[in-house]
């Protein structure tokens, strides 16, 4: 399955590193957490959005648990008609775009957190470089005293 790249993630791997929590114990977490728990809830979801009948029978039940509630039974019909446009809204097809258009700028989530990973990246490319001359020029310091 395509996974996202997670900063918050890799932070968490540096700071396990930092306050000295065993590799096998944080690998096991990592283990358990990614490939056994995530993945099975991301497919869960996968299979239960692709599954039209599956949507039905939980919008069916949805809507029967919400009748439930005094005074919302009468604005569930105007509520299942948005939803159910909505989502024909967003399962029809896109109109064509014309090839001769470009976007200027596409400021989308996407485009700000792909900044804001390669920021923080290069941030962390830098440190290593820096803390590598540091330890160099401190090595020729030792050597020339």
């Amino acid at each position: 399955m395509f996974q996202i790249p997670n900063p918050l993630f890799d932070l968490a791997g540096i700071m396990c590193g930092q306050f000295g929590i065993p590799f096998w114990k944080f690998f096991l977490a990592t283990l358990i957490g990614k490939a056994i728990i995530k993945t099975h809830i991301q497919t869960v979801f996968i299979i239960s959005v692709c599954n039209n009948q599956l949507l039905d029978w939980i919008e069916n039940e949805l809507i029967w648990i919400l009748s439930f509630i005094p005074g919302f039974d009468s604005y569930l019909p105007t509520l299942t008609a948005k939803l159910h446009s909505v989502k024909e809204k967003y399962l029809a097809a896109p109109p064509p775009v014309p090839s001769n258009i470009k976007d200027k700028w596409d400021f989308s989530f996407a485009s700000i957190w792909n900044t804001i990973v390669w920021l923080m990246l290069m941030n962390f490319f830098v440190k290593i470089v820096n803390a590598t001359a540091q330890r160099y020029l401190k090595k020729q310091q030792d050597k020339s005293l």
